[in-house]
C-alpha cells in the first residue's frame, strides 16, 4: 500500500510531465473508443438491416429462358403463331402452358430448408370473365400474352382479366407494400387457399363500373376445359382500392385504367382456373439472413440439376448491399482507425515510461540499496502508470460522447442514392422488362412501376454501457503496456552499479 501511496505523490509531483503524456494518450484514447462506438453502431444496425432486407428469395423461370422463347417467337409471323394455335391439341396447349412456369414440387422441395422462414406460392395469369365489363387492356399486356401462350398472342380481349393468386391475401406483395388496400370486405385467407374456396377480391372502379358488391357471383372461365365443368363461380369477398398507381400522372395509356384491374385470389383457385394444380409463376421465401444465401443457392443448384438454364433462384442481395454499403465501410474502417489509434496509444505509453523511468535509475537503485523489493518498486511505478492511464480513459469517455457521431458523419457521408427498385428503363419487351423484377416489389403485370428512390442507411451513434466494458479492457492493456517497461528495468537493475556511479 505505501508503494502506491509513493506512485499516487509522484504522479502528482511530475505533474507537468505526466499532464502531456495523459493529454497524448487521452487524444489517442477517446478517437480509439469513438471507432469502437461506431463499429458497435454499425454493426448493430447491419443486423437490424438484415432482417428487413437481403433475406428474400424466389424460385421463377429464368429471365435467359424468356429471352430465348421470346426471340423464338418473335422470328414467326403472326399467320404462324394462329396456326399453331388452332392445330395444338388439349395436352400440347397444356404443355405450353405449363413451359413458363414453376412445378410446385420445386418449390415444396427448396422450403424445406433449415434457413426458409415463410414460404408462398404465386401464380400470375389471365383469366376469361365472360360477363364482365374492362377496360381495354389488350396492348398493356400482349407481350405477357407472349410469355404465358406463345402460340395464343393477340389472344386477350376486353373480357380477359389479370388474376393474382398466393396463399394468403394480406400477404400479397401489393398489398404488402401499401400499393393496394382492402375497403370493403375481407381479404382471402390461408383457410380459402387450403380449401380451394373459390373467392375473389376486386378492384373498386371495376366493381363499380359493374355493379358488383362483397357477397357477389363472379362466372369465370376454366382454361382447358369444356362443357359444365368449363365454369367456375367466385364469389367476391372484398374491394380493394389502389392507394399508389404505377404510371406517373399525364402518361396513361387511351383506355387503360392506372388504378389497375388485377383480381386476387387464393392460389389453389387461380391454378384451377389457369388448369395448372401443380404449377407456380413464382414460390417466394423470406430466410433467416443475407449470409445463408450462399447456401441456398447451392441447395437450389442441387435441387434443379440439369435444369438450371431453364429456372433461377434469385435474391434482394443487391438491395441489402446497396443499403448496408455505407454501414460496412463504416465498420471496417473503425477497425482500421481502432487498430491505428490503440497502436499510437501503446506506443506513447511505452516511449513515455522508457524516458520517465530512464530519468530516475538513481531513484531506483536508491530504493532498493535501502531494502526495497522488485514488486514494491514495481507497485510505485505500477501506481503512477494507473493514475496516468485512469485520467486519460475517464476524459476520454465523456470526450467519446460528445465526439462519436461527429466522427460517424465523417466516416460515413450523410447522402441518398436513387435506385431502381424495378428494371422498368432497360430495353428489350415489356416481358423481358419484368423478368427480373421481385414479386416482392409488386404484381408482374405493372409494367409502368415507378422507379423506386432508396437512401443509404445512416450511421446513427447510440452511446451503449458496452463501451465502458471496451474502456475498462484498453486501461488494463495500456497499464500493461506501461508497467512493462519498469518491470524490466526494475528486474535488470543492480544497486551498487548505480551507487557507484555517484
Amino acid at each position: 500500500m505505501r508503494a502506491f501511496y509513493r506512485g499516487f505523490r509522484s504522479f502528482r509531483r511530475n505533474y507537468v510531465r505526466n499532464s502531456i503524456v495523459t493529454a497524448l494518450i487521452f487524444v489517442c484514447l477517446t478517437f480509439a473508443m469513438s471507432m469502437v462506438t461506431v463499429k458497435i453502431s454499425a454493426d448493430s444496425q447491419v443486423e437490424s438491416i438484415k432482417k428487413t432486407v437481403g433475406n428474400y428469395g424466389e424460385i421463377k423461370v429464368s429471365s435467359t429462358y424468356l429471352m430465348k422463347v421470346f426471340e423464338e417467337e418473335r422470328k414467326k409471323t403472326e399467320a404462324e403463331r394462329a396456326a399453331e394455335a388452332r392445330s395444338m391439341s388439349e395436352q400440347e396447349e397444356l404443355e405450353n402452358r405449363i413451359s413458363m412456369l414453376v412445378p410446385e414440387s420445386l418449390a415444396n422441395e427448396f422450403s424445406k430448408s433449415k434457413y426458409i422462414k415463410t414460404y408462398d406460392r404465386v401464380l400470375e395469369t389471365r383469366v376469361t370473365l365472360p360477363r364482365l365489363a374492362g377496360t381495354d387492356v389488350k396492348r398493356a399486356f400482349q407481350f405477357r400474352d407472349i410469355e404465358r401462350s406463345p402460340a395464343r398472342a393477340g389472344g386477350s380481349d376486353q373480357n380477359s382479366f389479370a388474376f393474382s393468386g398466393n396463399t394468403n391475401g394480406s400477404s400479397a406483395s401489393d398489398f404488402q407494400n401499401g400499393a393496394k388496400r382492402v375497403v370493403e370486405g375481407r381479404n382471402f385467407t390461408y383457410e380459402d387457399y387450403k380449401n380451394a374456396k373459390p373467392v375473389v377480391v376486386i378492384e373498386k372502379n371495376l366493381a363499380s363500373n359493374n355493379k358488383i358488391e362483397v357477397g357477389d357471383k363472379i362466372d369465370a372461365t376454366i382454361s382447358g376445359k369444356t362443357g359444365k365443368e368449363s365454369t367456375m363461380d367466385l364469389e367476391v369477398v372484398g374491394i380493394y382500392k389502389t392507394i399508389k398507381t404505377n404510371q406517373e400522372e399525364g402518361t396513361e395509356e387511351s383506355g387503360f385504367n392506372p388504378a389497375g384491374t388485377t383480381f386476387y385470389a387464393p392460389v389453389s383457385v387461380v391454378q384451377k382456373l389457369n388448369g395448372t394444380p401443380d404449377y407456380l409463376s413464382l414460390a417466394s421465401y423470406y430466410f433467416d439472413s443475407v449470409d445463408n444465401t450462399g447456401s441456398l443457392k447451392g441447395l437450389f443448384k442441387k435441387l434443379a440439376a440439369g435444369k438450371e438454364n431453364k429456372f433461377e433462384f434469385v435474391t434482394d442481395k443487391s438491395d441489402y448491399e446497396e443499403i448496408a454499403d455505407s454501414m460496412l465501410k463504416a465498420r471496417n474502417t473503425a477497425v482500421v482507425g481502432l487498430a491505428g489509434s490503440l497502436g499510437a496509444c501503446a506506443l506513447i505509453i511505452v516511449l513515455s515510461m522508457i524516458i520517465i523511468t530512464g530519468g530516475r535509475v538513481r531513484e531506483l537503485g536508491i530504493l532498493k540499496a535501502i531494502g526495497s523489493t522488485n514488486s514494491q518498486v514495481v507497485g510505485q511505478f505500477a501506481a503512477e502508470v494507473l493514475c496516468i492511464c485512469l485520467v486519460a480513459i475517464i476524459l476520454s469517455m465523456g470526450a467519446t460522447a460528445l465526439v462519436s457521431q461527429s466522427l460517424a458523419n465523417w466516416v460515413v457521408p450523410q447522402e441518398k442514392e436513387s435506385v431502381s427498385v424495378q428494371n422498368s428503363g432497360q430495353a428489350g419487351p415489356p416481358a423481358m422488362r419484368t423478368a427480373n423484377r421481385l414479386y416482392k416489389y409488386g404484381s408482374q403485370f405493372n409494367f409502368a412501376q415507378k422507379t423506386g428512390e432508396k437512401a443509404k442507411a445512416k450511421l446513427k451513434v447510440i452511446y451503449r454501457s458496452s463501451i465502458f466494458l471496451y474502456a475498462v479492457a484498453v486501461l488494463i492493456l495500456i497499464s500493461i503496456l506501461g508497467i512493462a517497461i519498469p518491470v524490466i528495468w526494475t528486474l535488470r537493475l543492480r544497486p551498487s552499479r548505480v551507487l557507484s556511479m555517484e
